[in-house]
């Protein structure tokens, strides 16, 4: 068994993502952490929907769990167009400071260093700077940027590509350690817990 944990600030809340091989098990563990009132909200997903439609029945659960973006929609995470917004916005605002700095920098000695005329030099300043601001500030919005979904359930991903079912379900921090132990006690081959 494997365990991720992602932890930001403090929360209060959490999902928690399993992905099983065995139909029975995951059942048994889904009911036994609904029963106690661990977690909440089962969603189900696998590669064949007929044999996740036949786990969340069994289960109480909904089968709407998406196999190629688990947490789509989870607070804290970005999903879809939405995971490349932190990127796109670091570039912007990277580019205009980059340029801005250029045209500052252009009619001083900084600007003398580039080979071009010296009537061209804030331009080709203001250009150079542009572009380093672009890179350095999508790499920047990238790793500030919230974290694709994608990204955070790509365990679970993968394991229902290698033919496993996965459930996802929402869970109070406090009882976070309780549900990795019934996972973990009933064969969880992966084990998610996304706090928000």
């Amino acid at each position: 068994m494997k365990t991720y944990s992602s932890v930001m600030t403090e929360p209060n809340h959490a999902t928690v993502g399993c992905a099983f091989s065995s139909d029975d098990a995951i059942v048994t563990a889904m009911r036994k952490l609904s029963d106690d009132g661990v977690v909440a909200g089962w969603r189900v997903g696998a590669v064949d929907k007929d044999r996740a439609a036949r786990i969340a029945q069994a289960a109480g659960a909904s089968d709407d769990l998406d196999p190629l973006d688990p947490f789509f929609g989870l607070p804290g995470v970005a999903s879809g167009a939405d995971a490349s917004e932190g990127v796109n916005r670091g570039a912007v605002v990277g580019g205009v400071v980059g340029a801005l700095a250029g045209l500052a920098a252009g009619p001083t000695s900084i600007g003398a260093l580039m080979p071009v005329d010296p009537p061209l030099r804030m331009l080709a300043a203001a250009l150079l700077f542009f572009a380093v601001g672009v890179a350095a500030g999508g790499v920047l919005g990238g790793a500030f940027g919230k974290r694709p979904s994608t990204h955070a359930g790509f365990q679970l991903i993968d394991a229902m590509e290698a033919g496993n079912i996965a459930a996802v379900g929402s869970i109070e921090t406090a009882r976070i350690d309780e549900a990795k132990r019934v996972l973990g006690d009933g064969g969880a081959a992966e084990i998610v817990v996304i706090a928000h």
